[in-house]
């Protein structure tokens, strides 16, 4: 093996294990913080209103508190991102007394990353420029993360979490364990990913 092969692969060895090491500390240090980081306070005034309030997919609760939103008048126009996802559906929009016509749906998103972007554009083509984000607690660090990237200063937004049955006061269960860790390694990866957009 020549000398400038050597080399090369020595260097990449090294940058590997250099980003590996960076990589499980930043994750261990992340996982430390529990479960406290990841969850935000609401943004929601009590009278808030907006252009449009924007409910993520993923469980039936998002769509309850943008219902609960809706009726309060916060909006008229609501963006159902996946909306093909049970829990999130126009038929189950409507029969928490949403109408049908206030309803924009978005049926491409397959990930936060992607309710954002394809939730924007829906915002772009009806010009709207204010909205109000719903999603779960355990969810908001990376949606406010993302929502905030994506979205960028033209875009006036606030959010509103719902509670669900991620509650680490009484110790977490495993399946919460998986949810903590898979959110950290998410935010990760959306942190390098929103680098590059």
């Amino acid at each position: 093996m020549s000398v400038a092969v050597y080399k090369i692969k020595r260097t990449i060895l090294i940058f590997f294990g250099v980003f590996l090491i960076a990589a499980t500390a930043f994750l261990f240090t992340l996982y430390q913080l529990g479960t406290d980081f990841l969850i935000l306070d609401d943004t929601v005034e009590e009278d808030s209103e907006a252009d449009a309030i924007i409910v993520l997919s993923g469980s039936a609760e998002r769509l309850e508190r943008g219902a609960e939103l809706y009726s309060k008048g916060a909006s008229d126009t609501v963006i159902l991102t996946n909306a093909e996802e049970n829990g999130t559906t126009p038929d189950r929009a409507v029969s928490l007394g949403i109408s049908e016509a206030d309803i924009l749906e978005d049926t491409k998103a397959t990930s936060t990353y992607d309710n954002a972007l394809y939730a924007k554009d829906i915002m772009e083509e009806q010009d709207l420029s204010s909205a109000i984000v719903v999603t779960s607690e355990f969810h908001s660090r990376r949606t406010k993360m993302t929502f905030d990237d994506i979205f960028g200063k033209d875009y006036t937004l606030s959010y509103a979490f719902t509670s669900s049955s991620f509650n680490s006061a009484d110790g977490l269960t495993e399946m919460e364990k998986k949810t903590t860790f898979s959110e950290y390694t998410k935010m990760i990866f959306y942190s390098i990913r929103l680098l590059f957009d």
